[in-house]
């Protein structure tokens, strides 16, 4: 588990640590940008409402029980990545998210800055994790991980997908309502 913490690894790498969040209840999301939240809709030429699900940097989601799943992707994996934020912010090995001051938090609560959908999820209960990969992969995409995207299936019915790539096809790290996606054919692999 202490690799998850200092190594961000693509999903199915992080199987017991996704799989313990199953179950339990989401009290905030807080994407941590490279611009304040009232730069973004500028310097991503992005609506305002936009900003916390398009910003650039990582994604940072509590759960109830105190931890934090970290979120981003690494681009040299062509994946989305994650890691142990709650662990991280315990020990002196890495700095925490909340504790880098060239990163600026927006909340999914935001009321300017997010969309209502970013609010019903706040209070969910994760319900099931779902790895997304491309139905058809070049040769240099099947040497990597290549997991573009983890999707969140709340109790509620609701879901979204922290996603590599999959809103413009750019390599940028994005948190997207299913309606965001690119109109990639994907194939959905089971976190077991």
């Amino acid at each position: 588990m202490k690799d998850v913490i200092n190594n961000p690894t693509p999903p199915s790498a992080s199987f017991d640590l996704l799989n313990t969040l199953i179950g339990v209840k989401i009290i905030d999301l807080v994407r941590y940008s490279w611009w304040p939240a009232d730069e973004v809709a500028d310097e991503c030429d992005i609506q305002e409402e936009q900003a916390f699900a398009l910003t650039a940097g990582p994604l940072g989601i509590v759960f109830e029980d105190g931890r934090i799943l970290g979120l981003a992707s690494d681009p040299a994996m062509n994946s989305v990545v994650v890691w142990d934020e709650g662990a991280r912010r315990s020990t002196s090995s890495n700095v925490a998210l909340d504790q880098d001051d060239e990163l600026f938090p927006i909340s999914a609560t935001d009321e300017v800055h997010s969309t209502p959908f970013w609010k019903q999820v706040v209070g969910s209960t994760l319900a099931q994790l779902t790895i997304l990969k491309r139905s058809t992969m070049s040769a240099k995409e099947r040497e990597l991980p290549s997991e573009l995207g983890l999707r969140f299936q709340l109790q509620d019915g609701l879901t979204f997908v922290a996603s590599h790539g999959l809103h413009n096809g750019a390599d940028d790290f994005s948190v997207l309502e299913e309606s965001q996606l690119a109109p990639i054919e994907l194939k959905e692999l089971a976190i077991k």
